[in-house]
């Protein structure tokens, strides 16, 4: 592991960033439930109550009686709590993107409440972060970052959310932001008076100075840590003290100041115990090694200088002989391809009107490709079914089991179960992101309008945005949504890997028993012509399901952008 991956790497375990994201205590407490009533809290408080005794099954139950009861009664308020503490167990139970889901259904109730937006929008990133989809994570981040500017209080929460977007920005390697965003965290915590989380954060800024080479801003940042954890003896102040001892060290080295990286190095052996005289001797041996590399290096340069005279003579002379011979058998391969090229114009002219033909047939299989494609999606569906339906809602029930254990046990938890429960986690993620691929079960669940709004967003980053809009939209056959979600899914596919757009939307519309679909995006084009030819499979699955469906397809591409036209009979 090189230097700077190690600094960050400490500073990450000295303040948990993501643990904000996945926290369920007091702080969700104190921040989501500032609106309810009395009567509200108290019904909320019976199912935490459950939850903490391990009656996970019976919380549920509650929990969905009382969110249809508060739909019924249009109790907004219980709305949003509701849903919030059924995206807290999901994302509990590893299951990030049913918590998203959750979170989603929240926000046409908060359009106006930026105390609450701040919240959904801090913990959705949290979702996207522990997905490993860090893009998506600091669009709502900076959403969230946005909710906060509307309101001065809770400092706590916007401190959380800059450290987040500083260690979004580190992993993006995008360090001005991920320095900016980390001496607003800084202030924040110092604001708060949380000394030890505020010496970490400086701790991470000065790794960050190291990584861009300004070695004397890194050493700043250092010392304030040192500042605010010297003398402290528990445990945290003794740790940070010791990375920021080492920090230093290395630090002094790049400004060359051997002696004070010497002394600061020893400090961070003095601090730790004996079991590190091993490193010790090593980091000892590098920075002398170093000394000693620069005092070489002088003398090489001068001795290297004399040298290289003499060789630019003899290279230059080489170079012209080969500059020369380079441009003769350019010539000679320039004349040589001339003659294959008219050649390969006869040959393309009939393979060009070959692939006319070719094309014509391919009409007449377009049913028998659609018949291949419905084969398959049956068999894909079946399997996703199994998968989904049985496996996932076993490995579900045996993880909640093992929950409520861990509740009655206590102290006492053998670590059989501790790791049982990972094992059931990581096998319900690989069996979840199977039956994903397979079928999507937002799509299943939710229909197709859901779908294409969690596509869009999952598909949307820093580089491209991509915006949902339907109207009129309901639930359809199923087999009729499967079909529809796979061809605007091959069409923002084919934005992704080809268009290199910025903006792009999809818009779909209910209209006289049509599904008309509008697929636009602002990038480079393409000649349809060319793709024609080249017989694309994806397009030509589009082509001939669209066909098939009596549905007519409509493709416009200039060099400002590609607009795709869709309108099928509905099947209901």
């Amino acid at each position: 592991m090189n230097l700077p991956k190690l600094i960050f790497y400490f500073l990450i375990l000295s303040i948990p960033l993501t643990k904000a994201i996945g926290s369920t205590g007091n702080f969700d407490k104190g921040i989501d439930q500032y609106k309810l009533t009395n009567s509200q809290n108290s019904k909320l408080t019976q199912i935490n109550k459950l939850i903490e005794k391990g009656e996970t099954s019976k919380a549920l139950n509650k929990l969905y009686a009382l969110i249809k009861n508060a739909e019924r009664n249009r109790d907004t308020t219980l709305i949003v709590e509701g849903y919030k503490k059924l995206a807290d167990i999901s994302r509990n139970s590893g299951d990030f993107s049913g918590s998203t889901a959750y979170f989603n259904k929240i926000i046409p109730f908060i359009l106006n409440d930026y105390k609450n937006q701040q919240v959904v929008y801090f913990k959705k990133g949290g979702n996207f972060q522990n997905d490993g989809a860090i893009d998506s994570a600091l669009v709502y981040y900076k959403k969230a970052l946005f909710a906060s500017s509307k309101f001065t209080d809770n400092v706590d929460l916007k401190a959380k959310l800059h450290a987040n977007i500083s260690g979004i920005y580190y992993l993006k390697q995008n360090f001005d932001e991920a320095i900016k965003h980390s001496k607003i965290a800084a202030n924040y915590q110092k604001i708060l008076g949380n000394v030890d989380i505020e010496a970490g954060i400086l701790n991470n800024l000065g790794g960050i100075y190291y990584l861009q080479g300004k070695y004397q801003e890194a050493l700043d940042a250092f010392k304030k840590t040192l500042a605010l954890v010297k003398g402290g003896t528990d445990e945290m102040k003794r740790k940070t003290r010791s990375l920021a001892y080492i920090n230093m060290a290395y630090a002094y080295s790049g400004l060359k100041d051997f002696e004070k990286a010497f002394e600061y190095q020893d400090k961070y052996f003095s601090l730790n115990d004996s079991l590190q005289q091993d490193l010790k001797y090593k980091e000892i041996a590098e920075i002398e090694s170093k000394y000693e590399l620069a005092t070489k290096e002088k003398e090489a340069q001068i001795e290297k200088t004399k040298r290289l005279k003499a060789e630019y003579l003899s290279y230059g002379l080489a170079f012209a002989i080969l500059i020369l011979l380079l441009v003769l058998y350019i010539l000679y391969k320039i004349v040589k391809l001339n003659k294959k090229n008219h050649k390969l114009q006869i040959n393309q002219r009939q393979l060009i009107h070959q692939s006319k033909i070719e094309k014509i047939k391919s009409d007449s299989q377009a049913k028998i490709l659609v018949a291949t494609l419905d084969g398959k999606l049956a068999e894909r569906k079946k399997i996703a079914s199994i998968l989904h339906d049985n496996i996932s809602a076993l490995l579900s029930a045996a993880n909640l089991h093992l929950y409520a254990s861990k509740k009655q046990l206590k102290e006492n938890i053998p670590i059989e179960i501790e790791k049982t429960q990972k094992i059931i986690l990581e096998a319900s993620e690989k069996i979840r992101e199977l039956s994903h691929k397979l079928i999507s079960s937002v799509l299943t669940k939710f229909g197709l309008s859901v779908a294409l709004q969690d596509l869009c967003e999952k598909a949307s980053n820093s580089e491209l945005n991509l915006r949902y809009d339907s109207k009129n939209i309901g639930r359809f056959n199923v087999d009729f949504e499967v079909k529809i979600f796979n061809i605007i899914t091959e069409l923002v596919n084919n934005i992704i890997k080809h268009s290199n757009a910025s903006e792009g939307s999809v818009k779909i519309e209910q209209k006289n028993g049509q599904l008309q679909i509008v697929v636009v995006d602002n990038g480079k084009g393409f000649v349809l012509e060319e793709i024609q030819e080249k017989n694309g499979l994806g397009l030509s699955q589009i082509e001939a399901r669209v066909t098939v469906m009596d549905g007519i397809i409509k493709i416009k591409s200039t060099e400002e952008g590609t607009r795709v036209y869709i309108s099928v009979p509905i099947q209901y």
